[in-house]
């Protein structure tokens, strides 16, 4: 029984959303969860402006922007939304903005069983929820695109707004696209974001200066997907707050975290400044997945966890709770957990879980730890508050991840304070 199969019988609402179930849930997608009858249906290729309904494209075709547009919206709504087949949506070089002082949780661009898809060249600027989103679509490519200012504010609810987030589809390439300037209040923000989905490829893009002030902050996540491939990506300045939200999963900050996947390869990417508050800090985490995992060629600078009035969790560089994974060519430095509650920071951390049991066959070749350390909130190291750890096991203080590890492999690595 593969990961995937354990999953899905410990966890059945997770079920009805497996790429599988394509044919079945379109028709149920279509009348549940989306209404295209507000949209102004798109006349002509050529776009110079989106009514305050938003714009529906439904046929073919190679359609341009001619212009900057600022968009009014007067409700909740999209303002692209796609419904056909081979669509190219050029951007041009030029930006949708989103003109919103009413905070409608608005989405630029949304893409419903639309395959063969493209959108590129341009900028999503100020929307009140995603950049761009697709569902349901096969072979869709993103490229030279930019989502910014995204503003979210909502805790009353659990909500997870995204720059660019795909669903339920297969094929899927998303190149030289940045994700920057984010300031939401909500229970999760991802800036890169593929669930229940087969075959994706992110490279050559970044999430920078983003920030959750009332919960969780994560760069790139991966969710139930098989065969993911993120390459020469960066996560830099991300920051998670706390300011009593209990209407969500966490406080977490992480640059990269596929969760429940398979399949995953994570090549030359860079995540930097990444800032928790009372939740984990990771540059890493490989939480609940499976092999073959590969992470080559990675660096992870400066991980704080703890910053604020609340104490911190944990921080760590590069974690893993998944089997079968090999981790290589990698330096994690300067990562600091402050008062943390357990008792731990780490550079390279490895622990088994309840779904997969002990973590077998994780491997570390040619890797680096470099000042990690636990302080107090005044910057003073205590062994009282804990440790620095190089290499190590470090669960979870939650039982469900507290299995132990077997078969682990270190060559070649080492750990050092650098003053």
């Amino acid at each position: 029984m593969t990961l995937l199969d354990n999953v899905k019988s410990k966890f059945s609402s997770l079920l009805g959303i497996y790429p599988e179930k394509h044919k079945y849930l379109n028709e149920k997608l279509k009348k549940n969860t989306i209404n295209y009858d507000k949209n102004k249906i798109q006349d002509g290729f050529i776009i110079s402006e989106i009514p305050p309904e938003g714009i529906l494209i439904n046929k073919p075709g190679n359609y341009k922007l001619n212009k900057n547009i600022k968009w009014f919206p007067i409700s909740n709504t999209i303002g692209i939304s796609i419904l056909s087949e081979n669509v190219i949506l050029d951007f041009n070089g030029f930006s949708l903005t989103c003109i919103n002082p009413k905070k409608y949780e608005t989405i630029g661009i949304n893409a419903f069983e639309s395959d063969n898809l493209e959108i590129k060249n341009g900028k999503i600027i100020g929307m009140g929820l995603s950049g761009v989103n697709a569902e349901l679509c096969k072979n869709i490519n993103f490229e030279s695109l930019t989502v910014e200012n995204i503003n979210t504010n909502n805790i009353a609810k659990y909500t997870t707004p995204t720059g660019f987030k795909v669903s339920l589809s297969e094929n899927i390439k998303i190149s030289k696209c940045l994700v920057r300037n984010i300031c939401v209040r909500v229970g999760t923000f991802s800036g890169f974001e593929i669930v229940s989905s087969l075959n994706s490829i992110i490279s050559n893009c970044e999430i920078t200066k983003a920030k959750n002030l009332d919960g969780a902050m994560v760069g790139y996540s991966q969710f139930l997907s098989v065969n993911s491939l993120v390459e020469k990506c960066n996560a830099i300045d991300l920051q998670s707050f706390f300011n009593g939200n209990s209407n969500t999963q966490g406080h977490t900050c992480i640059g990269i975290s596929p969760f429940f996947s398979e399949k995953l390869t994570f090549k030359d990417c860079k995540v930097a400044n990444i800032i928790g508050t009372c939740d984990d800090a990771h540059g890493f985490s490989m939480f609940v997945c499976e092999g073959p995992i590969l992470i080559k060629g990675c660096s992870v600078n400066n991980v704080q966890d703890g910053v604020g009035k609340n104490t911190g969790a944990k921080a760590t560089g590069i974690e893993i709770f998944s089997n079968n994974t090999v981790v290589t060519d990698c330096i994690v430095s300067n990562i600091k957990a402050i008062n943390p509650q357990d008792k731990q920071c780490t550079g390279f951390s490895v622990s088994g879980n309840e779904i997969e049991g002990e973590a077998k066959n994780v491997k570390f070749y040619n890797c680096k730890a470099i000042n990690i350390n636990v302080c107090d909130k005044n910057g003073k190291y205590n062994s009282c508050l804990g440790y620095g750890i190089g290499f190590g096991w470090a669960p979870d203080p939650r039982k469900l991840f507290q299995k132990p590890c077997s078969n682990i492999t270190w060559e070649n690595c080492c750990a050092k304070i650098v003053k």
